[in-house]
């Protein structure tokens, strides 16, 4: 049966199409390049980008497999044999998630629907890409194994079902194994520009790489979330719901950023803003939740803000994430090795502030007022210290005609990007000609030949992926 999400998607595709016929010059093909000036803008310096190849990563999601490795030190696959058994005393009922397609936050959210309950009686340790294949351990609470193991969706399955005590908990992972194929063109023929790769990839593995937040921190595409969190840690609340809904995006397709700007002229008739947000309620979800609560309650701006308190904690740290990029990067063009920490922004202790006052002050946010964060329930202010330099389990890297294919393991709250960043320019948007769209199985390639059939079950979503999907 088609789900909800399914038929949206459908019929949202349908509409560009249409609305691409009609106006061409909205639906530009562009390539994004990671490259030293993209960066820069998200505070982001990495040496040397200019000498290294470019490559489209996620053509398709099984180009991008991220296997989580639990907080005790169990490895998830996505792979359909089932690697924990056993049930435990205890009622929780516990499961590896496998899903393609779609964010933890989206797959909670349908996984709450089919049961009939709450999200928050599901628990998970971390966001898990959308653009991926993906397992993870997951918690239910107040339901049944029996239930748990009657739900299936086109876009998940889970495994490894079994009861036991305690819950998931948000941050509680050791590590994320990753199997990746990222696309190089014609550059992969370029013997010097794959010895430069190569070159990197080695020092990486001596020494480490600069542990960066990266793009996907800020919301891609339109990689601007951390301007309100900058208004919701000033109190701006009615301030960051505009801009939720009517700031340019760097990367948005101009037939969005047309659709904001004339939505823009609706506020605050928060019924017609609604009206024109449900046109596309994929693409604005966020959007359309704190609408619908202004239309019931106008002016309750920090109440709206809490329907999507998650992406409000995802803005607050894209801000604390912007200021500590900018600090690791002015060690790194100085000249100056950086400490082997750098703590948080949001943290209750005045000494990790101190770091970032220049920015904060540039911004208007020093001393900062947590008190305007007290709303919301998911930001927890605690002392937290980031590895500036880190240094990646690498198990395998081969230079195939596709690209290059790479198994590695990162620490919890690492990029995968940032890591790739150092060796390749990576690739968005228009996928170049030059750039092959046939299924690699990666881990085969690699050695790790687990994950056939779980590629044959998410078969209708691996696809290359379109630009203006």
């Amino acid at each position: 049966m088609e789900s909800e999400r399914m038929r949206l998607m459908a019929i949202e595709r349908a509409r560009l199409a249409e609305e691409k016929a009609k106006s061409p010059e909205l639906f530009p093909e562009v390539t994004w390049v990671d490259n030293a000036e993209t960066l820069e803008i998200l505070g982001i310096h990495i040496p040397d980008k200019e000498k290294f190849p470019q490559g489209f990563l996620k053509l398709l999601p099984s180009d991008f497999i991220v296997e989580e490795v639990t907080q005790d030190g169990r490895q998830t696959t996505i792979g359909k044999e089932s690697t924990f058994t056993g049930d435990a005393q205890g009622e929780t009922v516990y499961a590896t998630l496998v899903k393609c397609g779609l964010s933890t936050i989206e797959a909670v959210e349908e996984l709450a629907k089919l049961l009939g309950t709450t999200k928050d009686k599901i628990q998970y340790a971390g966001i898990k890409d959308k653009e991926a294949i993906t397992s993870q351990e997951i918690s239910f609470r107040s339901i049944s194994k029996a239930q748990v193991e009657q739900l299936a969706s086109p876009h998940f399955f889970l495994k490894d079902i079994r009861t036991g005590k305690g819950v998931v908990q948000k941050g509680g992972l050791k590590a994320n194994r990753f199997s990746i194929l990222i696309r190089i063109g014609e550059d992969v023929q370029d013997t010097k520009l794959m010895e430069a790769a190569l070159s990197a990839l080695a020092s990486v593995k001596k020494a480490g790489f600069y542990n960066f937040f990266y793009l996907q921190r800020f919301g891609t595409p339109r990689l601007n979330n951390y301007r309100w969190g900058m208004s919701i840690l000033r109190g701006e609340y009615q301030k960051a719901i505009v801009g939720l809904i009517s700031d340019p995006g760097l990367r948005e397709l101009p037939y969005f950023l047309e659709m904001r700007k004339e939505i823009a002229k609706l506020i605050p008739n928060w019924a017609r803003v609604l009206e024109a947000l449900k046109e596309f309620p994929l693409v604005f979800p966020s959007e359309i939740k704190v609408v619908e609560h202004l239309i019931e309650h106008p002016t309750d701006f920090v109440g709206a803000l809490v329907r999507i308190e998650e992406q409000v904690m995802l803005w607050v740290s894209a801000l604390a994430s912007l200021v500590y990029n900018r600090k690791l990067s002015a060690y790194i063009m100085a000249g100056v090795k950086p400490p082997r920490t750098l703590p948080l922004l949001l943290s209750p202790e005045k000494n990790d502030w101190l770091p970032y006052i220049d920015d904060l002050e540039g911004i208007g946010l020093f001393p900062p007022n947590f008190d305007n964060l007290r709303r919301f329930r998911s930001i927890q202010l605690k002392h937290r210290e980031i590895e500036t330099i880190d240094r990646p389990e690498i198990y395998a890297a081969e230079i195939i005609p596709e690209g290059l294919a790479i198994q590695f393991s990162l620490g919890k709250g690492e990029y995968a990007t940032t890591f790739l960043s150092h060796f390749v320019n990576l690739l968005g948007g228009k996928v170049p000609n030059d750039i092959q769209k046939e299924v690699i199985d990666t881990q085969n390639v690699l050695g790790a030949p687990h994950g056939k059939d779980t590629l044959d079950h998410f078969a209708q979503f691996n696809i290359p992926k379109s630009f203006d999907k």
